[in-house]
């Protein structure tokens, strides 16, 4: 399953106060044009059968309330709220999808 790219700053507000379990990757344009996690996210989106909603956020468009310093980060929002979030780090990664699943 594709993951989707986000650019628009309103989009990004709507998807996190959905009230759904969402995975939201920030992903700066200056590392390069896909993140490395981006085919995981995708392999278990494609297992989750949309109970569990993963997108990938273009922080070159939108500007997250997280310092430039922390990104590429991925966070696990429930209910529009912000539940944990991972560091550039396959293993934190997979360890924040496994928390989202259990949630």
């Amino acid at each position: 399953m594709s993951v989707p790219t986000i650019q628009d700053p309103g989009q990004v507000f709507e998807i996190i106060e959905s009230g759904n379990t969402v995975i939201i990757h920030y992903w700066p344009p200056w590392h390069g044009p896909q993140s490395p996690l981006q085919p995981m996210f995708e392999g278990v989106a494609d297992g989750a059968g949309g109970a569990l909603q993963f997108y990938i956020v273009d922080s070159g468009f939108v500007h997250p309330e997280f310092s430039p310093d922390e990104m590429p980060l991925t966070v696990l929002y429930k209910d529009g709220e912000k539940v944990d979030t991972a560091p550039f780090d396959q293993n934190a990664t997979f360890d924040l999808i496994r928390k989202a699943e259990s949630l």
